[in-house]
C-alpha cells in the first residue's frame, strides 16, 4: 500500500511539472566523407602539407530546450545544446548555445554562452545547410590574415574566427520584431580579469578582456538584411601569448602588443525568390594594438538554384583582400575562396550533400605574421607561400 502511494505521489509531481514546462529534444547528426588535398608553399611549410582523408561531424549536435509560462505576457525559457562529435575521439561538448532567460512583450534576456549578432549574420548568408562543412564562409571570414582563428586542434575541426565562435559568459537582449525589424545587445563578461599583484609590479600576470556584439536585422518575406559591429578589448600580459591570437609564427601578441582593440563590421543581405537565392556579405576586420595596428576588408557572394522538386545546386565566392597595416601596406596577403555543392533532400529531415571547395592563400600569406586561411587541419598548421588547399565531401545530414 505505501509502494503505492509512493508511485502515485512521483506521477502527480511528474505531471505537474509536465504540465507547467514544454521541453523539446531535438538534434542533427551530419556526417561527411572528406578528400583534402594540400599543395604549394616552400621549405619547411611544403614538406608538412599532406593529402589526406577524413571524416567529420561538421555541426551535429543534441539539445533540450523548454519555456515555461508565468502568467502576465512573461515565459521563461532555456536550452541547454551540446555538439555530438562522432567520429575520431568523438564526445559531448559545451561549446553550443546554451542558456536560461525571460521573454515577454519587451523582447527577450538570456545568459549564458551565445552566438552573437555577428556570427548569426554569417550564418545567415552561407550557401550551405547549417553552415557546415568545407564550404563555409567562415574559411576566410574575420580571420584577418588567420590571426583571429580559433585553433580547435585536430584535422577534424574548423577554424572559425573569433566573431564566429560563440560567447561564453555572456548576456543578451533581443528586442521584439516590428514587422521584421529586430535588434540584438549581446555582452561577454571580462570574467578572466586578473590583476597585476606582483611586487615589485611585473608585466606577466595582468588580463583582462570583454566584448560587445551589436546587431540590426530585417527579416521580412524573401528580403533578409543585416548590420552587425562586434568588439572585444583585451589586455594580456601573460606571457603565453593572447587567446585570442593564435595563428601564425608572430601572432597577434607580438605585433600587436598586451592592449588589444578586436573589432568586426558587417554588413549584407540575401534574397529568397520561388527557385534561387542570392546572397552578399561585406566584414571589414580591424586590430588597434598597443604597437600597431592592421585591418582587412572580406566580401562574398553566393546563391542557391532549385533544379528539381528535391535538389538544389549551392555556389559561393569570398575574397579575402589585403592587409592594411600601420607600417605600410601588405599586398598579396589575402586568399580567395570558391565552393560549388548539390544537396537533396529525401525527407523534410535528411538531406543528401556534396560539396567542392577551393581555397588559394596569397603568395605572401605566410610570410605576414598571422598564419593564413584554410579548412584543411588549423590556420596555424599549413602556412606557407601560395598554400592551396581543396577538398571533397560528401555525407548525410539528418534533423530531428
Amino acid at each position: 500500500m505505501q509502494k503505492k502511494l509512493i508511485a502515485l505521489a512521483i506521477a502527480g509531481l511528474s505531471g505537474a511539472a509536465l504540465a507547467q514546462s514544454n521541453v523539446t529534444i531535438y538534434g542533427v547528426a551530419d556526417a561527411t566523407f572528406d578528400i583534402i588535398n594540400i599543395s604549394g608553399g616552400s621549405g619547411v611549410a611544403a614538406n608538412n602539407t599532406p593529402n589526406f582523408t577524413r571524416v567529420s561531424t561538421n555541426g551535429s549536435r543534441i539539445g533540450f530546450k523548454g519555456t515555461e509560462n508565468l502568467g502576465n505576457g512573461l515565459t521563461a525559457l532555456f536550452q541547454f545544446e551540446s555538439n555530438a562529435n562522432f567520429d575520431s575521439a568523438g564526445a559531448l561538448g559545451t561549446s553550443r548555445d546554451s542558456f536560461v532567460g525571460l521573454s515577454g512583450g519587451f523582447g527577450k534576456v538570456i545568459l549564458g554562452n551565445l552566438t552573437g549578432p555577428t556570427r548569426a549574420l554569417g550564418g545567415a548568408l552561407d550557401v550551405n545547410a547549417g553552415g557546415d562543412g568545407i564550404g563555409s564562409s567562415q574559411a576566410v571570414l574575420g580571420k584577418l590574415g588567420g590571426g583571429l582563428a580559433r585553433n580547435m586542434g585536430n584535422r577534424s575541426a574548423t577554424t572559425a574566427s573569433t566573431f564566429d565562435t560563440r560567447f561564453n559568459n555572456s548576456i543578451a537582449y533581443i528586442s521584439p520584431s516590428f514587422s521584421g525589424l529586430q535588434a540584438t545587445v549581446a555582452y561577454v563578461a571580462n570574467e578572466n580579469k586578473a590583476e597585476n599583484t606582483a611586487i615589485p609590479p611585473a608585466a606577466s600576470n595582468a588580463i583582462n578582456t570583454s566584448a560587445y556584439d551589436l546587431g540590426l536585422n530585417y527579416n521580412n518575406g524573401p528580403i533578409l538584411v543585416g548590420l552587425t559591429y562586434a568588439e572585444v578589448r583585451e589586455k594580456n600580459d601573460v606571457a603565453t601569448g593572447a587567446p585570442y591570437g593564435s595563428g601564425g609564427a608572430t601572432g597577434l601578441k607580438t605585433y600587436l602588443g598586451s592592449d588589444q582593440k578586436l573589432k568586426e563590421f558587417r554588413l549584407g543581405g540575401k534574397y529568397d525568390f520561388a527557385a534561387a537565392s542570392l546572397r552578399a556579405l561585406y566584414a571589414q576586420t580591424k586590430a588597434d594594438g598597443s604597437l600597431h595596428d592592421v585591418k582587412q576588408t572580406v566580401w562574398g557572394i553566393g546563391g542557391t538554384y532549385n533544379v528539381t522538386t528535391n535538389g538544389k545546386l549551392t555556389a559561393q565566392y569570398y575574397h579575402a583582400g589585403d592587409l592594411d597595416k600601420s607600417t605600410g601596406a601588405d599586398d598579396n596577403t589575402g586568399a580567395k575562396f570558391y565552393t560549388l555543392g548539390y544537396e537533396h533532400s529525401l525527407s523534410k529531415r535528411t538531406l543528401l550533400k556534396a560539396n567542392y571547395a577551393y581555397l588559394k592563400n596569397d603568395d605572401k600569406t605566410s610570410t605576414n605574421g598571422y598564419g593564413g586561411y584554410d579548412f584543411g587541419k588549423n590556420s596555424s598548421g599549413f602556412a606557407g607561400d601560395e598554400i592551396k588547399v581543396s577538398g571533397l565531401q560528401v555525407g548525410l545530414r539528418h534533423s530531428f
